[in-house]
């Protein structure tokens, strides 16, 4: 569904207030970033096996544009000078580093990321991590608005609605969230009975 669309299902739910585009466009960015920041996120956010290349001698590096999160179940890797696959663990920042070799990984923010010990030669880290939905800045289908229209568009017009007062809409954008929001979840609980990993209630 295209960002227009969604738009003019808002606006019928409002009795087509020819004013409130902006302000409709504003409410579905927000939502995204809501969800985005929430601690369920749907796999097809993930992004998988992305290089980060390393040199020798550097530890921080800036993490991928849009990355939200990394995957518990999928660790950091790379392959060593024997071609032998080894994954990163997490350690904070204030915890000893007990090994020569690079083995660990610090999340300096939501931009950095650094590798433990300082590597000793160039390589290739592999991350997969949950990537940000493209922003809905121009008239385009993104993640969200093709996988949880509903869910997206509910909790959007439901803010609009609230902003403008009409208690009629508001109802009727409220139930379109909470169906889309049951059925989000369901996609999301569907992919963890199918063999592949749910994260939830995490705060990387």
């Amino acid at each position: 569904m295209l960002r227009s669309e969604a738009i003019t299902i808002i606006k019928r739910g409002l009795g087509f207030r020819q004013t409130q585009d902006a302000a409709i466009i504003s409410a579905l960015k927000q939502v995204q970033r809501d969800l985005e920041l929430g601690q369920t996120l749907p796999n097809w956010l993930l992004v998988f096996d992305v290089e980060i290349p390393v040199v020798a001698g550097t530890g921080a590096y800036v993490l991928p544009p849009g990355f939200i999160r990394l995957h518990d179940d999928y660790p950091p890797y790379f392959y060593d000078t024997y071609d032998t696959y080894v994954e990163l663990s997490r350690r904070r920042s204030d915890e000893p580093i007990t090994t020569a070799e690079m083995r660990h990984y610090v999340l300096l923010d939501k931009t950095r990321i650094e590798f433990n010990p300082v590597p000793k030669v160039a390589g290739i880290v592999y991350l997969t991590y949950y990537k940000a939905a493209l922003p809905l800045d121009s008239d385009i289908e993104n993640a969200w608005l093709k996988h949880a229209p509903n869910y997206m568009i509910g909790l959007a017009g439901l803010a609009v609605a609230g902003d403008v007062r009409d208690k009629g809409a508001a109802e009727k954008f409220g139930l379109m969230a909470k169906i889309g929001g049951r059925a989000f979840i369901g996609d999301v609980v569907e992919d963890e009975l199918a063999g592949r990993p749910l994260i939830m209630g995490r705060n990387n």
